[in-house]
């Protein structure tokens, strides 16, 4: 029988220990709050409000009203705000150069943007990298923001200087309107921009005493500029390392995470009490799933604290409910909350996200498909790709084809499909590598008709649109069976010479109507979020174990809550509760492939949440396995 656990589960004991007093490193991190400027500053175990006074020169009453404190006791790991002195001289103890494994798929461009270095600067430094680089290799960056300082200390007529990062869309207005300066000054400063701007450009921004960076979103709430990395929009580095590369987790302290999840708790006692003798016990409504997630998240935590990861772990019932839910958000202990995984539902997450907000903690939206969720909200990740992420997937697909390719795109005709199908076509038409061709013969799009007295009609449509000297890719963005079994019914039956290759959404998997040799005639695509390979060594270990203490076998959300879960608090112990400014595509991390997902977070707009673009291609073999296919994407 299953077991339903109760909401408060501590993985990790809680000691207490005394320190000596520890010597304080002057943060290199910054925050501009109300037109005030602060060092952020992260206790470290021993550190008092006297020696932080001390270091800082600033008084103890001016940090306890800074941050509010209760009291003069200061915790290991808390993130203080500190008031900034001016005209303090600092020891630049940063390194000169950043060491860089090479990992498949990066290139001299993409380190670039990484560390913002010109690639003639890392070809300098690694002669051997203008013939190409090679997954391994170990390469030596130069760190330009140390390099920056230098040439400035030098310069003693030369000004201050922090580095923005041009976003898609970014005019020069627009980025001279933003830094209160002129549209000469700023040419001046980046003579490049003579040229024009472009998205990805690092531009020299002077610094001004009242910059103050207010960004407001459609609710009007605003949001403070935390200067901490140029790996996003909302932040920014004035000088010094990016922190992503400065936090260190200890193992004296615990990491304090929150689940939210509709468990139906009190009616689903009731229901395994009544179905006890049952080896599958019936759940109330919908929720058996939410149970086999919370599983898989019990599952990662277990093998996170074998890892030497300490996690306290709070669950909580919302039973869909959404006072329930901000009461739950009244209750808990901010700032003490370093992670929140739920809650499921679209209401309650714009209701729970409210005080994630508010404290500025990153919230996971586990099982949503709305991107239009993450408008607004940058501290929101969405784990589950939109259909947006599906489709232009399947326009990256088209890169294996080349331009031999007969593309047929079929639709209902409703607006919703034809968005998609117009999104496809923007992408696949947007691709210069792809040489697509400008005659009309090659991309063919065709709305079908279902109408019983169409069928001959429509039949000859998609026969015209066949051809036999092209590979013929058809892309059909429907889920609806009736429409699909159609349009598969016409095309099995067209001449056995047409070689036909087709994409499709995994749903159709499941179809009743479509078997096996359908699949193999017509060369199945499909089109998820989600894939578990089963040969997989860490596959066969996670269903032993699932296996061992639920007594069957794991679902797709006993997979998800297990990923989800080890990927996240292993982003918590790498770089720290700002980790949402650390992760990039090019990062080496190690749980960015998971048991069934595929993490790659982008977000979706400049003061928007994050979202998952990572979706898979699979393909049933020669055995009719379903496997992934491999997309240079």
């Amino acid at each position: 029988m299953k077991k339903i656990l109760y909401f408060v589960l501590i993985f990790a004991g809680f000691t207490e220990t005394l320190y000596a007093q520890v010597p304080v490193k002057i943060s290199e991190e910054f925050l501009i709050l109300n037109n005030k400027k602060f060092y952020l500053h992260r206790v470290e175990p021993g550190q008092t409000l006297f020696s932080l006074s001390k270091a800082y020169k600033v008084s103890q009453e001016d940090i306890i009203s800074a941050n509010n404190l209760e009291s003069s006791t200061l915790k290991a790991g808390d993130l203080l705000k500190i008031p900034y002195v001016k005209n303090e001289k600092k020891n630049d103890t940063s390194p000169d150069f950043f060491y860089h494994k090479v990992i498949q798929g990066e290139t001299l461009f993409s380190l670039s943007q990484k560390y913002y270095v010109s690639v003639e600067d890392i070809i300098n430094t690694n002669p051997e990298v203008k013939y190409g680089l090679k997954a391994g290799q170990i390469l030596k960056i130069p760190n330009s923001f140390k390099k920056n300082r230098e040439k400035n200390e030098k310069n003693k007529n030369a000004g201050k200087y922090f580095f923005y990062k041009a976003e898609p869309g970014n005019t020069l207005y627009f980025v001279s309107k933003k830094f209160n300066i002129t549209i000469e000054e700023l040419i001046k400063l980046n003579p490049e921009l003579k040229d024009g701007l472009k998205a990805g450009q690092i531009l020299k921004i002077p610094e001004k005493e009242n910059l103050t960076e207010n960004i407001t979103g459609n609710s009007g709430d605003s949001l403070s500029v935390l200067q901490t990395g140029l790996n996003d929009p909302l932040y920014f580095t004035e000088e010094g390392i990016t922190p992503c590369m400065q936090f260190k987790y200890r193992k004296d302290s615990a990491f304090n995470a929150v689940l939210l999840l509709p468990l139906f708790l009190e009616q689903n006692l009731h229901y395994i009490s009544r179905y006890h003798k049952e080896k599958d016990p019936m759940f109330y409504k919908n929720t058996k799933r939410f149970t086999e997630f919370y599983e898989g998240v019990l599952l990662a935590l277990d093998k996170l604290r074998e890892q030497g990861l300490s996690v306290n772990l709070s669950v909580f019932d919302t039973e869909n409910n959404p006072e329930k839910v901000r009461n739950i958000m009244n209750s808990l202990k901010f700032p003490d909350v370093d992670l929140i995984i739920g809650p499921v539902y679209s209401s309650n997450v714009r209701i729970a996200y409210e005080y994630a907000n508010k404290h500025h903690v990153n919230m996971i939206s586990p099982l949503s498909k709305k991107d239009t969720l993450l408008v607004n909200r940058p501290f929101l990740f969405q784990t589950m790709p939109s259909e947006k992420a599906r489709t232009d997937k399947v326009s990256y697909l088209l890169r294996e084809y080349g331009d031999s390719i007969n593309l047929i795109l079929i639709y209902d005709g409703s607006d919703k499909q034809l968005k998609m199908i117009n999104r496809f076509k923007n992408n696949y038409t947007a691709n210069d590598t792809l040489n697509i061709r400008s005659d009309t013969s090659v991309m063919k799009t065709l709305i079908y008709d279902t109408d019983i007295k169409m069928m001959d009609a429509q039949q000859e449509k998609i026969n015209k649109a066949l051809k036999k000297d092209y590979l013929n890719v058809v892309y059909i963005p429907s889920d609806n069976e009736v429409f699909v079994t159609q349009i598969i019914d016409k095309l099995y039956a067209s001449d056995k010479s047409f070689r036909i290759e087709l994409i499709a959404s995994d749903k159709w998997i499941n179809f009743q109507n479509i078997n096996s040799s359908v699949f193999n005639r017509l060369s199945f695509n499909f089109v998820s979020p989600l894939y578990v390979d089963y040969d997989s060594p860490d596959v066969k270990k996670f269903i032993q174990k699932y296996r061992s203490i639920y007594q069957t076998d794991p679902s797709n959300f006993a997979f998800e809550g297990y990923d989800i879960t080890y990927y996240f608090l292993n982003a918590l112990r790498r770089y720290g509760r700002i980790f949402q400014f650390c992760l990039s595509p090019e990062d080496a991390f190690p749980n960015r492939h998971g048991l069934i997902y595929d993490f790659n977070f982008k977000r979706t707009g400049i003061y928007n949440g994050f979202e998952n673009k990572d979706v898979f291609i699979l393909k049933f073999d020669d055995n009719f396995k379903l496997v992934k296919r491999n997309i240079n994407k």
